[in-house]
């Protein structure tokens, strides 16, 4: 560990632990950027052993703290040295268990996440946190909202969500609309997705419409090879503000142009669920 502060990362060893990716940290951590460049810290990795674990900072996509909350059994084992995280419990046991879920997060820069486990898996590639303490118990911070982003989202053997869209929830627990990732710039390409297993999720809009073919146009592109989704004059509401996109594409699925995508039952949460 000393070789690695001290020598490893300026000879370019970035890959000292599966549970720690250096491009993934600096790039989900920009408040380190300018003390990792004025040598305060040798490397990310150096602030996320001496600080960074103890701050709730994640080394990988791998959503570590929710993993830890919504699997209070694991927490005594990990507290005790038996794993070392909650990661290393679900790709040793938790993805072979059907009734263990995982989410795998992003940055606010360009992001590759891939999906593990027989379970219940959401890909989510924008920079996401999870924010306590403010009396309602824990709830996700989302801290980008995929404009000028250009992720991949690669499925896996599970039951994955591809989130494209989320609810809007207030700090009470209660539902205030939806946002429609990559409005703008950037998009997401999606891979491996297998219909009738996996599903994708878009934002509604504050017209609370019945069908998601009221906001979105599903086409195949590229020679019929790949499937396009694009909005048609959605209203999204991104830092506040309301505003309106017309014909932006938010994704493409890989070797979907022969899909016809189907709207799922869902909850009222101003989502859509397509499979």
């Amino acid at each position: 560990l000393d070789h690695f502060i001290q020598q490893g990362y300026e000879q370019g060893r970035t890959r000292v632990s599966p549970d720690y990716d250096e491009a993934f940290y600096i790039a989900n951590n920009r408040d380190l950027q300018p003390f990792i460049q004025n040598g305060t810290f040798k490397s990310g990795y150096q602030q996320f052993i001496q600080f960074g674990v103890k701050e709730g900072r994640f080394g990988t996509s791998f959503f570590e703290t929710e993993y830890l909350q919504k699997n209070p059994d694991i927490v005594p084992f990990v507290n005790s040295g038996t794993l070392k995280t909650g990661r290393e419990h679900y790709f040793n046991f938790g993805k072979n268990e059907p009734s263990r879920s995982a989410t795998f997060v992003g940055s606010s820069g360009n992001d590759i996440l891939t999906g593990s486990g027989v379970g219940k898996v959401e890909l989510i590639a924008v920079e996401v946190g999870l924010a306590t303490g403010n009396g309602f118990g824990s709830s996700r911070v989302y801290e980008s909202d995929g404009s000028n982003e250009f992720d991949i989202l690669i499925g896996g053997s599970g039951r994955d969500t591809f989130a494209l869209g989320k609810e809007n929830i207030t700090r009470r627990g209660s539902l205030l609309g939806s946002t429609q990732f990559y409005i703008g710039p950037g998009f997401a390409t999606i891979r491996n997705f297998n219909q009738g297993q996996d599903t994708i999720q878009l934002a509604g809009s504050f017209t609370l419409s019945n069908s998601y073919l009221d906001i979105f146009s599903v086409f195949p592109i590229n020679n019929g090879r790949d499937l396009a989704i694009q909005t048609k004059g959605f209203r999204n509401a991104i830092n506040g503000v309301l505003s309106t996109s017309n014909f932006d594409t938010i994704a493409v699925i890989e070797g979907g142009g022969n899909l016809t995508l189907n709207q799922l039952p869902s909850s009222p949460d101003f989502t859509f669920s397509l499979g």
